[in-house]
């Protein structure tokens, strides 16, 4: 299924990023933009005073009926290119959005970090009540040949079907390969590669109980995906930053006090986005360096900057292996949040005392703003986790924490969906 333009609008306009990703202020914005924008069927919840999933149910619906979506004439495969900028730098990043067989995960398709439970049970909730999947799954597969975006480049000669620029100012746009030999061809070539999840692990772990309720069901056998080569150049990441907030007893000096038996603190004065800044430029400097460094800000009129003084520190965390524990959030979540902060595991799968923050300027300003007036009580700031660190602890199927990485930019939600109840009929070819 795709939006008729021609009925909906400016696809621009109606489609979003995933739903972990909005928060209230953004959700308000993307319903603005149009009475069809997906964030009216994905964040329904806390929308409407009734059931939410029937809420959403019950739109889809009627979307289908009037037009609004209409389902592609033939069984595609899809080319999915986003142009995004990161610091003033362009880069495009081309996916091939497919239809992926389910299998258990560890099963030639690798999870690389933990789940929350809410998550899961919101997103199969929405499984239920519409039998449609809005948004994909963003996974990763190794072709340095690039054998497969040799075959996705083809299809770029034509036309795209979308060509929209979303209000984050991301183009996004897509094409369809229905030609059955170059559909073959590109089914033989990933046949045998695994596919690590990026982003999506909640959608994943949804499809595999929606297909544990219905297993006699063709349809809930596959999940949409997006699937991008590790070789792309545009394959960026962005860290997760952390805020505590509600941390019962929290002691500012004493949690600092502690941090000195395994980090040098530097602080620096000020609290402006300058000092800021600069906080971050220097953790970015040590990271090049091979050192492990972090952001600190208390409120308390200065930022510092930590640097774990010994790995060393990390080797008595068990049953994990050496390259877990030289990962900067590895570090950062036994160390600072659970040595120093006495904020459990099982308290962070739960979503206790802490709240994941997107690297961008104004969620950093804003979580520094609520430290500094007393509403959360630490922000604290890490690296980006990189792609070859990902790869390395999924192919020995080690999980990191949750949040550990932000793949930038998201796979959109909208751009193509995929409704199970319309069938598989013609889709195997």
């Amino acid at each position: 299924m795709r939006y008729d333009p021609a009925v909906a609008g400016d696809v621009g306009k109606l489609v979003a990023p995933p739903y972990d990703v909005i928060d209230p202020h953004l959700r308000e914005v993307l319903l603005h933009e149009s009475e069809y924008n997906i964030a009216h069927i994905t964040k329904a919840t806390r929308a409407s005073p009734e059931n939410p999933y029937a809420e959403s149910a019950r739109r889809w619906e009627e979307w289908r009926r009037s037009g609004v979506v209409r389902p592609d004439p033939v069984p595609a495969f899809y080319v999915y290119e986003q142009h995004f900028h990161v610091r003033e730098r362009k880069f495009s990043r081309t996916a091939l959005t497919a239809l992926v067989e389910l299998r258990p995960l560890g099963d030639g398709i690798l999870p690389h970090e933990k789940t929350l439970s809410g998550p899961r049970t919101d997103r199969l909730e929405l499984m239920r009540a519409t039998r449609t999947q809005f948004g994909q799954v963003f996974a990763l597969y190794e072709d340095p040949e690039r054998a497969v975006d040799a075959l996705l480049d083809e299809a770029k000669k034509s036309p795209p079907l979308v060509h929209a620029t979303t209000r984050d100012n991301i183009l996004h746009r897509l094409w369809a390969i229905t030609d059955p030999d170059r559909i073959s061809r590109l089914q033989d070539l990933m046949a045998r590669r695994e596919l690590l999840i990026a982003d999506g692990h909640h959608r994943y772990e949804t499809a595999l109980a929606y297909l544990a309720e219905h297993p006699d069901w063709p349809a809930a056998r596959y999940r949409m995906m997006a699937l991008v080569n590790t070789a792309n150049a545009g394959l960026v990441v962005l860290p997760t930053h952390r805020l505590v907030k509600d941390l019962p007893g929290f002691d500012r000096e004493g949690f600092v006090s502690r941090l000195r038996a395994n980090f040098d603190i530097r602080p620096y004065p000020g609290d402006s986005r300058a000092v800021r800044s600069a906080v971050l430029d220097s953790m970015r400097a040590a990271q090049e360096d091979g050192r492990h460094a972090f952001g600190l800000y208390l409120g308390n009129g200065r930022y510092h900057l930590l640097i774990l003084r010994d790995e060393a520190s990390m080797n008595g965390v068990p049953g994990h292996s050496e390259a877990w524990r030289r990962l900067d959030v590895a570090i950062l979540h036994h160390l600072v949040i659970e040595r120093a902060m006495g904020i459990t595991p099982e308290a962070v799968e739960r979503q206790d005392y802490l709240e994941y923050v997107q690297d961008f300027p104004h969620a950093v300003r804003d979580a520094a703003e609520r430290v500094r007036e007393g509403r959360a009580q630490a922000l604290l700031l890490l690296n980006p986790t990189r792609v070859d660190e990902v790869l390395a602890l999924a192919r020995r199927r080690e999980l990191m924490p949750q949040k550990s990485t932000y793949f930038y930019p998201k796979v959109h939600t909208g751009i193509v969906m995929n409704c199970l109840d319309i069938g598989l009929e013609a889709s195997r070819f």
